[in-house]
């Protein structure tokens, strides 16, 4: 019986990545912004095509299924790793496409900045082990598994890798081209958006998609500009809700293998998801 279950997500993940591979494909579709902000000019945008989520193995046997939205694509010239990601995706538009789960499966940290600095791993964590009661201490897998992950908007300018810098109608074109379809194949129960804006977004092509699903979203504050854990300590409560509760978490995510980019730092920020924690409500023992 466990063979024929496991057979049957396995042709799951596949029947979904092929439709969301299918629509990239299908749309084609590369914004350009001009000195204006209008999508008019043929220049703006770094020269990939957008891509499909990252689908861990084991995500459509997980409950809650747990899907995260960070906000853009991070690539620009003022980014150090941009000219060796375009090089390398350049060369197999299908592995550019793909490239989210090409990087995981090449044993890398995906290439979405909250997430190789550990942020989204280990809030994902949270959500799984803490959303509603019990609280939940035994993973079957890492939690890396157990989710699927993307960027809301699939672009960025190539002056600026910033969220500031996208125009409203990225997020629109985005939103109808591919969130749209992605929510619906992949039918999460739990949306963690990154981003006041990528909680917006979300929340506006819900509706029409996601009709007869019970979803929750659960929204960050994107880890960026945080205070570091000397200037803003723990209180004695907040520190044994991280110690006990908190930072074991770590222990259920992936190691990927050392960046020349990124390296973990969300340990030493444990105020963010205590302020996490508290936004959700969650309570502890």
């Amino acid at each position: 019986m466990e063979d024929v279950e496991l057979s049957g997500a396995i042709k799951e993940w596949n029947r979904a990545h092929r439709l969301l591979v299918q629509n990239v494909l299908k749309q084609d579709y590369t914004p350009c912004k001009d000195s204006s902000g209008l999508d008019t000019s043929p220049i703006g945008t770094s020269p990939l095509p957008a891509y499909v989520p990252y689908i861990g193995a084991m995500y459509f046997e997980s409950s809650p299924r747990i899907m995260c939205f960070a906000i853009n694509q991070n690539l620009s010239r003022h980014t150090r790793w941009t000219e060796d990601w375009i090089g390398k995706w350049t060369k197999n538009h299908v592995q550019a496409i793909d490239r989210l789960n090409w990087a995981y499966n090449q044993g890398e940290a995906l290439p979405i900045r909250p997430y190789a600095e550990g942020f989204i791993p280990l809030v994902a964590a949270m959500a799984w082990a803490y959303y509603g009661t019990p609280i939940r201490r035994n993973f079957p897998c890492a939690i890396d598994e157990m989710i699927a992950v993307t960027n809301f908007v699939k672009f960025s300018t190539t002056e600026d890798a910033s969220s500031a810098s996208i125009p409203l109608s990225w997020w629109h074109e985005c939103g109808e081209r591919y969130i749209r379809l992605e929510l619906d194949v992949l039918k999460p129960d739990l949306v963690i958006t990154f981003g006041n804006r990528t909680l917006m977004e979300t929340k506006r092509v819900f509706p029409r998609q996601v009709k007869d699903i019970d979803v929750v979203l659960l929204p960050c504050r994107f880890p960026t500009r945080i205070p570091s854990a000397t200037t803003v300590p723990l209180s004695s409560n907040e520190s044994i809700i991280w110690t006990e509760h908190l930072l074991p978490l770590v222990n259920q995510i992936r190691h990927p293998l050392i960046s020349p980019y990124h390296t973990w730092r969300m340990t030493r920020f444990p105020k963010y998801f205590i302020d996490v924690a508290k936004c959700w409500n969650l309570h502890f023992p």
